[in-house]
């Protein structure tokens, strides 16, 4: 019994002290700032839609695709007394005219002062919403260039983060070999793909889709650059995690040389 209880306390102690050295890794706080920043964005997404819903029964004509501007004009906009200025800095001087015309002759509800400060109310709150997302993506930035220069410097400090806090840390990250790197993210449509191989067919990308060289690309050479980049960023990962070298700019030659490749490729097949 005072062996078994000898043993017990040992593995205890063993297993604090692995929980509090990983709790010390500085990727851990990344991937705590990159699941918030990922909150924020589903949250402001469901009030924006609610404000929206409310804000069309006082003025119904407002359109616009930039759901930030939307709020700040919600926030401000009088449509008893449009400022054409406020206006013309959110959405242009033509968008403003139209803006001012449709307020004219709108079709919304003349709603009481009080109705009307309450959602300007709700606006604002919003706003300081989109204002912490900004001051996380900062902090964001800040940590990725510290922890992993080379992904960062390859893919990006919001992809970087991404693919850190999917998979819970960089060494987990640098342990991946390309082909898993590449499909990080579409784990749902990979097993699908195992469940039936012959109907569905494997994914080309996941997280990494987000890179502008992939996402901006024909969909008949995203494949390959996907590829291409997993293999940069899984050298990109170790480099990070073990070795802590800057071979990034090696890498990004490489990567760019690969994607032109393939696009010079792509274009010959296609004439």
């Amino acid at each position: 019994m005072i062996i078994l209880k000898s043993k017990r306390e040992k593995f205890l102690k063993k297993t604090k002290e692995s929980v509090k050295e990983a709790l010390k890794s500085r990727d851990m706080v990344l991937a705590a700032t990159t699941r918030s920043i990922d909150e924020l964005d589903k949250v402001i997404n469901v009030l924006v839609e609610r404000l929206e819903d409310w804000y069309a029964i006082y003025f119904p004509e407002l359109q616009t695709k930039d759901r930030r501007k939307y709020v700040q004009i919600a926030h401000e906009f009088d449509k008893a007394n449009p400022d054409p200025k406020l206006l013309g800095k959110l959405l242009g001087r033509e968008g403003a005219e139209k803006a001012i015309q449709k307020a004219g002759s709108s079709l919304g509800a003349d709603l009481k002062d009080e109705d009307i400060a309450e959602f300007k109310s709700f606006a604002e709150e919003i706003l300081r919403l989109y204002d912490l997302r900004e001051k996380y993506l900062v902090y964001q930035e800040k940590l990725a260039d510290e922890i992993c220069p080379n992904i960062t410097y390859l893919a990006g400090p919001e992809l970087a983060a991404k693919l850190i806090s999917h998979v819970g840390s960089l060494q987990k990250l640098a342990m991946l070999p390309s082909s898993t790197i590449q499909v990080i993210g579409a784990e749902k449509a990979l097993f699908k793909h195992l469940k039936d191989k012959k109907k569905v067919r494997p994914p080309k990308h996941g997280l990494i889709f987000q890179h502008p060289k992939i996402s901006m690309s024909p969909k008949k050479t995203r494949g390959k650059i996907a590829r291409a980049l997993a293999n940069k960023l899984s050298l990109a990962a170790k480099a990070d995690a073990f070795t802590k070298n800057f071979i990034a700019e090696k890498l990004k030659e490489d990567f760019e040389s690969r994607f032109n490749e393939i696009t010079e490729e792509y274009k010959k097949g296609k004439k």
